[in-house]
């Protein structure tokens, strides 16, 4: 019964998902652009018969840059074909890997879309990136003879739980996954409790912590940040923060410099688009505040108003607030502040990293914080106190060295997975 509602809703979504790109696009130019790709119409450039691997939004797509790297790298006479739900993902993906690779978005789950898609792309396996898991675009896929594989798969308690309550819809699509490389443990006795056989599930650990040190060289233009630093400044950054964090941050930040005026704050909104919305707010705390883009060393905020500069731009501060986890997003990656050594604050919604957040936390490297006090009171006491931020920051970046590598395993699965 399930299959059949949701492949009725499917079907009825279309013009649903038609106005809310209007919508979107109202407010983000990306998402007028390329409109056709997202109901199935490829670009004519892109090649039949690629490695496909999806990726929802930057994070994701970041972590499968250096997977398809190291696939290009073995199999040189493959071409690979990388969709996107999200411009943020599109990006990052465009930037790193360019003309080496086909780019475009992905059909929304719609039976019609997924099947132009497909009809027209013709690939030889898909690859999934963490909990993408759409029923349409893996049954079609399967049903065509392409085997569908998950990888660096996470599955939280409460995603787990939700499709429990669709169980006669999951366990068809489960049956269409071909292999699991899964990041933990957890997260296979999840896919297990949803009907996954144990032998199609395999336990490599989070890609994510295999970060590539090219990546983390700031860039030439943003090193006035770094030099403030180094002349004495105290800076802590909030990055990937949602609606309403940044309220929180900034009244915790009123609160530092209240104590401590030669403090900045770097600020990085999870979307760029808002960077208008929070200068506003920043006024209205009479906090003096500057974009990225027009930096004046005297602002007390510098809201970043650029993709792809937040992880080099943690080696400048010496604390970190890890967003989307005040809110229900359920928390961003926390790896990256650690790979540079910084404590870590965190809200309590951290289901998406549960497993990661736990390894800082044991090592008492990630802090909880609930309010605009503890943020306060968490940024002064690292600033003041060199030998708690040395001792953090030996925990945190020993948990990054142990968990590496992830991605040589699943690199050597999907090389053996595809012989």
């Amino acid at each position: 019964m399930v299959r059949f509602l949701y492949a009725v809703v499917s079907r009825l979504s279309l013009p649903v998902f038609f106005c809310y790109l209007l919508y979107r696009g109202l407010k983000e130019k990306a998402y007028r652009e390329r409109m056709r790709e997202r109901f199935g119409f490829v670009p004519t450039e892109i090649k039949i018969g690629g490695l496909w691997f999806h990726t929802v939004s930057a994070g994701e797509a970041i972590a499968a840059i250096p997977i398809i790297e190291a696939i290009l790298q073995s199999r040189p006479t493959e071409h690979v074909l990388a969709t996107t739900t999200t411009p943020t993902g599109y990006e990052a993906i465009r930037k790193r890997l360019g003309s080496r690779i086909d780019l475009c978005f992905v059909p929304y789950d719609v039976p019609s879309c997924v099947n132009r898609f497909l009809k027209k792309t013709q690939p030889k396996a898909l690859f999934l990136m963490e909990t993408e898991l759409w029923p349409n675009l893996i049954n079609r896929t399967a049903r065509r003879g392409t085997p569908v594989f998950l990888l660096n798969a996470r599955l939280s308690d409460k995603s787990a739980s939700g499709y429990a309550r669709l169980r006669d819809l999951t366990e068809l699509m489960l049956k269409n996954i071909r292999m699991v490389a899964s990041q933990y443990l957890d997260t296979a006795e999840r896919f297990h409790s949803l009907g996954m056989p144990k032998d199609r599930v395999v336990v490599t650990g989070n890609v994510k912590f295999d970060l590539n040190d090219q990546n983390a060289s700031l860039p030439d233009d943003l090193n006035e940040l770094k030099r403030l630093q180094d002349c004495g400044t105290s800076i802590w950054i909030a990055g990937s923060t949602h609606h309403p964090e940044e309220e929180v941050i900034l009244d915790a930040h009123r609160s530092v410099v209240a104590q401590s005026p030669n403090t900045r704050l770097i600020l990085a909104p999870r979307h760029v688009q808002r960077v208008q919305e929070i200068l506003t707010l920043c006024e209205s705390r009479e906090l003096r505040a500057c974009l990225l883009s027009d930096f004046d060393h005297q602002s007390d905020v510098i809201v970043i108003d650029r993709m792809g500069v937040l992880f080099p731009l943690y080696q400048c501060a010496s604390v970190a607030f890890v967003g989307g986890s005040l809110q229900q997003t359920g928390g961003h990656n926390p790896i990256e502040p650690a790979y540079f050594g910084l404590p870590i604050l965190m809200g309590p919604n951290r289901h998406n990293f549960a497993e990661v957040c736990v390894r800082f936390a044991v090592r008492e490297c990630l802090f909880l914080v609930h309010d605009a006090a503890e943020i306060a009171n968490k940024v002064l006491y690292f600033h003041q106190d060199s030998g708690a931020r040395a001792r953090c920051s030996e925990g945190a970046r020993t948990v990054v060295q142990e968990n590496q590598g992830a991605l040589e395993r699943v690199c050597m699965l999907v090389n053996c997975w595809l012989d």
